[in-house]
């Protein structure tokens, strides 16, 4: 039997198996959501207490924004491990009461602390060869964007 008439027990996707039901049209809203987003290298996503999904870069400037539904958050939330989910409350958060302008300059409070410098500077200091990987998943996703300037 050739390699290529081998029964195949694993993947050949490379990238991660979904561990939430693909199959969910409130999970498909999400993943579009996701997909639709602008993310910088070294930000984070970040659901805020108002409800607002954010896409953010590492100083905590807004990229991409959607206000989530209760029933979406939900969705966004049983995506992470059950340990991290029972130590984040979203209960009664509902992004659709966030007026649209304070998706991208959100109150005071909302967005979570800078990435410290000494972490952007581990970035910076990295081996060229590992910036050129970074590059390259840059130039092959058009989503990433290096917003800090780390790999100049």
């Amino acid at each position: 039997m050739s390699d290529s008439e081998k029964p195949q027990t694993q993947s050949p996707a490379t990238g991660c198996v979904p561990t939430w039901d693909t199959t969910d049209p409130l999970q498909q809203e999400v993943t579009r959501i996701l997909k639709s987003f602008k993310l910088d290298i070294l930000g984070i996503l970040n659901l805020g207490k108002d409800g607002v999904l954010r896409s953010l870069t590492a100083d905590r400037k807004v990229l991409s924004a959607e206000a989530m539904s209760p029933q979406l958050i939900t969705a966004f939330h049983s995506r992470f491990p059950q340990d991290f989910r029972e130590q984040i409350e979203v209960e009664g958060i509902d992004g659709r009461h966030t007026a649209k302008g304070r998706w991208y300059q959100p109150d005071e409070g909302i967005l979570p602390e800078p990435l410290s410098q000494e972490r952007s500077d581990e970035v910076r200091n990295m081996s060229e060869e590992k910036k050129d990987r970074l590059r390259k998943r840059i130039e092959e996703d058009e989503r990433l964007v290096d917003a800090s300037g780390v790999l100049r």
